[in-house]
């Protein structure tokens, strides 16, 4: 296995987790668009290996986004501030 493909097997191991954070995840079909674009979009979160940090990324970057990867990010925000509000 090369670099470039264990790269791209943890890039989309961490985006599985960051979208599987609620039930819906498994039949969500905004989990392998948002890993796409992810990737383009935030090369550095993902090296980063950190959820939250893509999670993050991603919702500031939400207008670039897909119409099915969009829901999905908003999904993710509306979870992050009800999270918040407790």
């Amino acid at each position: 296995m090369t670099v470039r493909d264990l790269s791209t097997v943890l890039g989309t191991l961490l985006l599985a987790s960051v979208i599987s954070t609620s039930a819906y995840a498994e039949s969500d079909p905004g989990k392998k668009a948002c890993g796409q674009e992810a990737r383009k979009l935030c090369p550095v979160e993902m090296k980063s290996m950190s959820r939250k940090k893509v999670e993050a990324c991603m919702i500031v970057k939400i207008e670039q986004t897909s119409p099915i990867c969009h829901a999905a990010m908003l999904r993710i925000k509306a979870e992050r501030e009800a999270a918040a509000k407790r």
